[in-house]
């Protein structure tokens, strides 16, 4: 009998303070299951020379993170991630340098608000399909009125993408990455993963891999632990 893989327990957010100019700080947090911090790493601050600034011009934020601090940082880790998320566009330039699939963190998103967003365009469908019904009733026609009803309301139609509002990043497709909400978490994810073992996986099956986590982490509240954690180890510098 085979034995059934262990899923990974452990989750990873990673994030920038400060810039590439002035020097920029990593700082990466790994949770487990509950919340709670597993492991903490950051880097000194990062801060180009005259010259790459000037060659590497507006690449050089998506170098600086994507390339040398996030492979630096994940790659510290001694525990399996389900995934990594960032709230930082920047880090995304080289996803592949990531030991797990990396997604980003948007603003919450209020569960009333989505509900009322979904009612309202719900309701604007219906108004449709039966503003045609009428209009096909009118001209003496048989309406199939059991092939329509209204279709369900993806994220993208309710909210608009927000991968779209996102900075322009040389060297990064948003166009890799897909939205979901999970109750106040808006995230997006990869469209797919290979995993270490060649294993190649979907973002439905990335999804189920971080939705354990989601009933008692926040996405956006490890971001301000980093934070605080990176202040508090520069006081003791």
């Amino acid at each position: 009998m085979l034995e059934k893989k262990k899923q990974p327990d452990h989750l990873g957010f990673l994030t920038g303070l400060g810039s590439a100019n002035e020097g920029l700080i990593g700082g990466f947090l790994v949770l487990n299951a509950v919340g709670r911090p597993a492991e903490f790493h950051c880097t000194a601050p990062v801060k180009p020379n005259r010259a790459q600034e000037i060659l590497f011009g507006n690449t050089l934020d998506g170098f600086v993170c994507g390339e040398q601090i996030a492979p630096a940082l994940v790659g510290r880790t001694k525990v399996e991630l389900a995934a990594v998320f960032t709230n930082d566009p920047n880090f995304l330039t080289a996803p592949d340098l990531i030991k797990a699939p990396l997604g980003i963190v948007f603003s919450h998103i209020q569960p009333e608000a989505v509900d009322r967003e979904r009612f309202a365009l719900w309701e604007a469908t219906n108004d449709q399909i039966k503003n045609e019904e009428r209009n096909v009733v009118a001209k003496g026609e048989v309406y199939p009125s059991n092939e329509k009803s209204p279709p369900s309301p993806s994220i993208s139609t309710v909210f608009g993408s927000s991968l779209e509002n996102l900075p322009f990043v040389p060297g990064v497709d948003y166009s890799g990455w897909r939205e979901t909400i999970r109750g106040k978490n808006h995230l997006a994810l990869p469209v797919s993963y290979t995993l270490k073992d060649g294993i190649k996986i979907s973002f439905d099956e990335i999804v189920k891999r971080i939705e354990p986590f989601l009933k008692f982490i926040d996405s956006v509240e490890p971001f301000e632990r980093i934070r605080l954690a990176v202040e508090e180890a520069q006081k003791s510098c």
